[in-house]
């Protein structure tokens, strides 16, 4: 009781000048200036730990700013990245969904922004990814201003925009995958993931491929773009003089090929090219006395299959070969 009526300004003064003033502290209350003067520097230190204690508790409670407005800057920024040209000016890609913008961070990306639907912030199914990310990149904003800036039918309430990762290849990959022309974003996304299943080091993208940045690209990827180095490349000539630098024996999956996958040996440094659906392999591909066919056998009469089935068929077999020594028959 007595420390409360010893007035702060005399306890300072007392604790800089190491004296007393009876003028300013009546004499029963002596000694508890003295106990004051002493305790003072740790009850200020008490308090400022509490006071950063209750700042980091409200920042960690706060609330994404909320975002109502369809000309909002960050809402139409990330609208235009549907598109590849904006993607490639601004070097910005849009990820969509806890698992892909998880598999991001997971990655060591770092998000430019963070946007969540009202209803999954009201749901809090969200926090645990939002405790990821710093408050101040995170808004929300309504359901129907979200299905705007979506790029699915059905969205899962939240997205990402982040900076596109750039990978290294690899100074002499063993197991290269050659994209010829995929120009279905699923197939592409869907290649690199077994890609990076299997243990490709590298991918190189020929003209005419999709974008691997793309929403249904990185969907059907599943976070392989995060995982997989590619390289974009504008023609065969180019591949090829890579290919041959890194010592790859080249092989191509074509239905006409003149050997099963499975007889080839993937052990060494090996590429592999994957043709489009449409189109198939390119007739320069096809054409270049470096490259050898290969085909998947096949049980009836069903000519081809799927791109990205038949590449993750193939490239599991050289997984196989890889992991177990297995000598091709």
């Amino acid at each position: 009781a007595a420390l409360r009526r010893v007035e702060p300004s005399a306890l300072a003064h007392c604790r800089s000048s190491g004296r007393l003033h009876s003028h300013k502290i009546r004499a029963p209350h002596m000694a508890a200036v003295f106990l004051a003067a002493a305790v003072l520097p740790s009850v200020q230190r008490a308090a400022r730990r509490t006071s950063t204690a209750r700042l980091l508790a409200f920042t960690s409670d706060m609330k994404p700013q909320h975002l109502n407005s369809p000309n909002n800057p960050r809402l139409k920024l990330a609208k235009r990245l549907h598109a590849r040209r904006q993607r490639e000016k601004t070097g910005l890609i849009l990820l969509e969904g806890q698992r892909l913008i998880a598999d991001a961070l997971d990655a060591g990306l770092s998000a430019d922004f963070v946007l969540v639907s009202d209803e999954q912030l009201r749901d809090g199914a969200l926090d645990r990814l939002l405790a990821r990310v710093p408050a101040e990149i995170a808004a929300s904003t309504t359901a129907p201003l979200f299905r705007d800036v979506s790029d699915t039918t059905t969205p899962a309430g939240v997205l990402a925009l982040f900076q596109k990762p750039i990978l290294t290849l690899p100074p002499s990959p063993s197991l290269v995958l050659v994209c010829d022309s995929i120009s279905d974003p699923g197939n592409l996304g869907t290649l690199l993931r077994a890609s990076a299943a299997a243990g490709v080091d590298g991918c190189l993208l020929m003209a005419g491929c999709a974008d691997p940045w793309g929403p249904k690209a990185l969907r059907a990827g599943m976070g392989a773009q995060f995982r997989v180095p590619m390289m974009q490349v504008d023609s065969w000539a180019g591949a090829a003089a890579s290919l041959v630098e890194w010592g790859c024996a080249i092989r191509a999956a074509d239905a006409g090929g003149t050997s099963a996958h499975y007889d080839c040996d993937w052990r060494d440094a090996s590429a592999l090219v994957v043709g489009s659906e449409a189109h198939g392999i390119s007739r320069e591909v096809l054409a270049d006395p470096r490259v050898h066919s290969c085909s998947i056998p096949m049980a009836g009469d069903l000519e081809s299959l799927n791109a990205a089935v038949a590449g993750a068929i193939v490239l599991h077999e050289a997984q196989r070969q890889r992991m177990t020594g297995a000598v091709p028959r």
